[in-house]
């Protein structure tokens, strides 16, 4: 069966086929379908501009945002409560054709109710994965002629890495400390520019810094400070196209200095944030 799409108040589309469909969401916090926006309409993988936390009927709560890639089920209900004061992501839908033949490729028992495809509410994003998704997404969202079949291919290049990095981290999260991790996580996605101690991060975990610093990278894959700056480099391709500055941008980013903040994005992206900015 092709794909269906329903669009909410707060959606609007980029790009569709009978395969998949890319679209935006844009929800303020004070919009009335923030908190409930009503059941996912597809098969769903968001890369989110934002943070917020999220909470699936009968799963775990967990922190969305930047380096958190969401994974929805047709039907799925949840809540989301506010870290930003806006939900700003991009989502990218599939048909259930689709989903069941890329879920059967890393899982031996594929749930055989659409309801149910996906097993894992949300995978970490790599730079290289972000980066993939922000171009795609640019591109189409900027009008500019694009091959609908090369769209269909990299979208289904994308689900394979979400579910590849779904699957590989989904042992880690196990563990008790998970909701300590979440909530230094929270605590980072509220003021990521700031350079909040250790201690201060242990405290909101409950943890000792040791041990905050070996289940965090357990947790997520990433240290807290590469934590940090991938959601500070994130940020930043939003306000890169339309900046004057890119001292005034390091260092509204917590960053020391134009070369500081260049370096850390070069190393993260692969690319300078002139060369981002000129290809934006």
């Amino acid at each position: 069966m092709g794909l269906e799409i329903r669009i909410k108040p707060v959606e609007s589309l980029v790009f569709r086929s009978d395969l998949v469909a890319i679209g935006r969401f844009r929800c303020h916090f004070s919009h009335p379908l923030f908190r409930d926006s009503g059941p996912c309409s597809n098969h769903t993988f968001v890369f989110p501009r934002t943070s917020t936390h999220i909470q699936h009927d009968g799963g775990a709560a967990f922190t969305g945002g930047p380096n958190t890639i969401s994974i929805y089920n047709e039907g799925q209900r949840y809540t989301r409560t506010a870290v930003d004061e806006a939900d700003v992501s991009d989502w990218y839908a599939v048909s259930d054709e689709v989903a069941r033949d890329a879920i059967a490729t890393f899982d031996d028992h594929v749930i055989d109710r659409p309801n149910r495809r996906f097993r894992h509410a949300h995978a970490p994003s790599s730079s290289g994965l972000y980066l993939l998704q922000r171009r795609l997404f640019d591109t189409l969202e900027h009008g500019e002629i694009f091959d609908a079949t090369a769209v269909e291919e990299t979208v289904m290049a994308l689900l394979a890495a979400v579910l590849r990095s779904a699957y590989q981290t989904a042992g880690r999260r196990a563990s008790s400390a998970r909701n300590g991790v979440e909530e230094v996580k929270r605590t980072i996605a509220a003021r990521p520019e700031a350079n909040l101690p250790l201690r201060r991060l242990a405290q909101v975990a409950e943890s000792s810094p040791f041990q905050l610093c070996r289940d965090f990278r357990s947790l997520t894959g990433m240290t807290i400070t590469r934590y940090r700056h991938a959601l500070r480099l994130r940020l930043a391709l939003d306000r890169l196209p339309d900046c004057n500055d890119l001292t005034d941008l390091a260092l509204d980013l917590g960053y020391s200095s134009h070369s500081h903040f260049t370096y850390a994005f070069r190393d993260h992206f692969g690319v300078t944030p002139s060369s981002y900015r000129a290809r934006a």
